[in-house]
């Protein structure tokens, strides 16, 4: 399943590409064009989305299709900073425990593909992130339902209101 996502990590040496696969595919330095496409998706649900999880080191950001998430590796680009791993995908509504942890083995995969690793408690977290897209996707869902009954009752009562002052 990871196939379905975007993977991307900043070189640690601040000079050479970033790492990024789309699709289960390493993008070469030279495609600009895709790589630039899949920065930019990674980039819009960062800026227009919801913080939905932050914790030890594990962000998930959602807007209402694509979901980013962000996971700080072990190790720490040249001059010292922190250097996440990020993922992106899209999820419908029925978002089950299996995208969580397809992420997260994905996540774990692509580290080790790039010479990175991640602190074994952020494999449980990046998991364990996809409860809250859980909660957000059926909170919705609800609110849908909720909205489409009550315009269903309010053309019953006009019905009802019309039909009682006869012909």
């Amino acid at each position: 399943m990871t196939e379905n996502f975007i993977f991307w990590a900043q070189a640690l040496d601040n000079a050479s590409p970033d790492h990024l696969e789309v699709r289960g595919r390493e993008l070469s330095a030279d495609d600009s064009a895709r790589r630039q496409e899949a920065v930019s998706l990674v980039s819009r649900v960062v800026k227009s989305g919801k913080l939905l999880f932050n914790a030890r080191g594990v962000q998930l950001t959602a807007d209402d299709q694509c979901f980013v998430v962000e996971v700080l590796s072990v190790q720490r680009d040249r001059v010292g900073r922190t250097a996440p791993i990020v993922c992106y995908g899209a999820y419908d509504r029925d978002v089950g425990d299996a995208l969580g942890v397809s992420v997260a083995a994905g996540l774990v995969e692509f580290a080790g593909r790039i010479g990175r690793t991640l602190q074994p408690e952020q494999f449980e977290l990046a998991r364990e992130s996809f409860a809250a897209l859980k909660k957000k996707s059926s909170t919705k869902m609800l609110v849908r339902q909720v909205a489409i009954g009550a315009v269903v009752l309010l053309l019953l009562a006009l019905t009802y209101w019309q039909a009682s002052w006869g012909p």
